[in-house]
């Protein structure tokens, strides 16, 4: 097995933004990973789905009934890996934030995932200076992953 198995699927009915695809979000994944995964083998799944679908695995987890944008779900006894989980995004919530943002729906898509990526890391944002802290290093992967070498992809 690879050291890092990373699946993104995305749910019936869900229109990805121009400019995104499945592949590119396991590129980015195994990017992120080996960057800042540390030891061990990793198998995440990312999911891609509408708003409904978020809110209410947000309602039924957290008891919260509001729309979110990402959620983390870790394996709490990985059977294949030392880590991994799952990571489940909302394409309709990056596409109405992603102009809050300055960025385009496909760009706020990898910056969701990325921030799910590092939740499943063991970063945390549950204060102002770590959310801040957090979110400098996803602008930092993401940037680096941007700018890879054509002959070190």
């Amino acid at each position: 097995m690879d050291r890092i198995a990373i699946e993104c699927q995305v749910v019936e009915g869900t229109a990805l933004p121009p400019n995104a695809s499945p592949g590119d979000i396991e590129d980015l994944g195994r990017f992120v990973l080996e960057q800042v995964g540390g030891d061990g083998t990793w198998v995440v799944t990312v999911v891609l789905t509408g708003n409904a679908h978020l809110r209410q695995l947000h309602r039924d987890f957290l008891g919260v009934d509001t729309e979110t944008d990402v959620m983390t779900f870790p394996s709490e006894e990985p059977e294949e890996a030392d880590h991994g989980g799952d990571i489940v995004v909302s394409v309709d919530q990056a596409q109405a934030q992603a102009p809050d943002f300055g960025l385009t729906a496909a760009e706020e898509l990898k910056f969701l995932v990325v921030h799910g990526l590092l939740h499943l890391c063991g970063r945390d944002d549950a204060t102002d200076e770590a959310r801040a802290a957090m979110l400098e290093e996803q602008r930092l992967l993401i940037a680096a992953y941007d700018h890879r070498s054509p002959a070190n992809p």
